[in-house]
This record gives structure tokens, sequence and C-alpha cells, in this order.
């Protein structure tokens, strides 16, 4: 896939874990763009869920490869290595979406609760929290719609997932019980999980070749076997059915 170049780098944004930057690309479009900071393996990962996510059927906003500059970044000054040049990811912004609150989980459709759900319970996505004393939930809603967005995946694939505190904090954890303790809708799940395994193989043949190096010089990879995430996966379909963990 082409990356778009970089125009503009409008300013930096106050939300987000990683801290991405906000972007105009050649399209004219506006992108929140994550780089160095948020490391190869999340910008790895956040492609793979884009494009898995996708084949589900789920809400994730449009996303690319940006292409940006060593000299564009002299604009930014000590943040330029934050963002760094060459290829980043880039999810293309959303008017009047705000992050999800509390109060609006139940405006959520239960299919699409679920399916969510059971998404980052697959991928090993811990980073999507919420209760009423707050959290992460890395979720947008658009309430003159309404319409929710899932957004930022780049801390799935997780080695260190662990299950028991996924299903204590998971922002749609009420669901679970109906999905992973009832056979037959567990079943349906596993079999539409498997569907769309096939777009990892398409994500993984289309990542940008610098994303496997630590180092722009490309000495150090970044260390993570994205085959053998692959046959997590598939290994993770087997579990869904008669207690996930």
């Amino acid at each position: 896939m082409t990356a778009l170049r970089v125009v503009e780098i409008v300013r930096r944004m106050e939300q987000g874990r990683t801290q991405p930057f906000l972007v105009r690309a050649e399209d004219d479009a506006l992108y929140v763009a994550k780089g160095r900071t948020a490391t190869r393996q999340g910008l790895c990962a956040e492609w793979l869920c884009a494009h898995l996510g996708w084949a589900l059927g789920l809400p994730i906003p449009p996303c690319t490869l940006l292409s940006v500059s060593p000299q564009l970044l002299g604009v930014l000054g000590a943040e330029a290595a934050e963002l760094g040049a060459g290829i980043a990811f880039g999810s293309r912004l959303e008017p009047l979406a705000q992050e999800l609150m509390p109060q609006q989980v139940p405006e959520v459709a239960p299919d699409l609760r679920c399916l969510v759900l059971a998404f980052d319970w697959w991928l090993e996505n811990g980073d999507r929290t919420l209760s009423a004393k707050g959290g992460n939930p890395n979720l947008l809603w658009r309430p003159a719609e309404p319409r929710l967005l899932v957004i930022d995946h780049n801390l799935a694939f997780d080695a260190a997932f662990d299950a028991a505190l996924f299903f204590e904090t998971h922002v749609f954890r009420m669901d679970a019980q109906g999905l992973f303790d009832d056979w037959v809708n567990a079943v349906q799940m596993q079999q539409r999980l498997r569907s769309v395994l096939s777009a990892f193989d398409v994500a993984l043949a289309s990542l940008p070749e610098e994303w496997h190096w630590i180092d722009p010089e490309q000495t150090v990879p970044v260390g993570i076997d994205w085959t053998a995430r692959r046959s997590r996966l598939a290994q993770r379909l087997e579990m869904l059915v008669g207690g996930p963990s």
C-alpha cells in the first residue's frame, strides 16, 4: 500500500497514551498520526487489528499509512523525535466524536458490545477499560447519530495478557456471561472470528518493511514473530468455546 504524504503537522493531540499528532495528508483529510512513541510493535498491532476489525464489520475509522518527511519534522522542534520521519500509522479524524462515557454504554447495541468484547479477548487487548470511576475505553461516541467508533489497538497481542483482569475491567464486561457461557453464542462467535483470520495475512503482507525494525538503520529487529502470533489467534479460537482464559 502506498503511504499518503503528510503535508502539515497541525498539533499534538491532548488525548491518547501515545500522544499522537494531528496531521493533514495529501488527500486533504485530517489524521491522528502515531509514530515512534507508539513503538514499532504498536504500529504493527494497529495495522493488523484495523484489518481484522474491518473484516468483522467493526466500526473502526478509515486508517492508512502516512509518510512523514524529515523536512516537515523540522517545524516540530523537540517533539520531532517522538513522531519520527518515515512511515506512521494514521487514523482518520472523526469530527464530533467524544470519548464514550459510562452512562452511554447501555446505548451501544448488545450485539456490537459482544463483538468488541470478543475481538479484544481474541487479540489479547486489555486496553479498553471503563467504570464509574473512569478508565481508558478507547471508544468514541457520536451522540447525534448515535454511533460507536472503535480505536487504538497498539497494545494488542499482549504476551502478558491477564484474562482475569480483562473480565474485571473491560468496558463491556457485563456481556461476557451471555457470550462465553452460552454454547450457541460462543460457537457462532468462534465461526465469525475464524472467517476473518485471513485478513491478518493480508495485513501482514502489507506492513511497511521499516516497522519490522526498532531503529531507522534497520539493524535491530523488533523481535515479534508475527507468524507465531497468527498461530496464537487460531489457538485462541479453540479456547473460546468451553470457557475462555
